[in-house]
């Protein structure tokens, strides 16, 4: 008998991802850090964030994962995101003040 490749088999541990990854969010020295099935939409967790910090308003940042802006509808297997990834917030800044997301000035 022929024995099967490694990935075919339910019992063949290592060839799969943990379901679960803790996926943290920091920005200007606050961190959350939310524990979530690799294939439930990011949007759980960007609604923690506004939940857990309530000084910001809802929908009023972006998310970035190694520098592209996160969307709600994408998961962590699409973004082939591990255990302990990080995931900056960036705050809008309303009005003049300094822009945090980048190097580009007011004229």
């Amino acid at each position: 008998q022929a024995m099967s490749p490694p990935y075919s088999g339910r019992d063949s541990k290592a060839a799969v991802k943990p379901l679960l990854v803790t996926i943290k969010v920091v920005s200007q020295g606050k961190v959350l850090r939310h524990t979530m099935s690799r294939t439930d939409k990011l949007q759980v967790l960007l609604d923690a964030w506004y939940h857990k910090v309530p000084d910001v308003t809802y929908g009023t940042g972006v998310f970035l994962f190694k520098g592209v802006r996160l969307r709600g509808d994408k998961t962590p297997a699409d973004l082939e995101m591990e255990d302990g990834d990080m995931i900056d917030f960036f705050e809008h800044m309303n009005g003049g003040g300094r822009f945090v997301a980048g190097s580009m000035s007011a004229h």
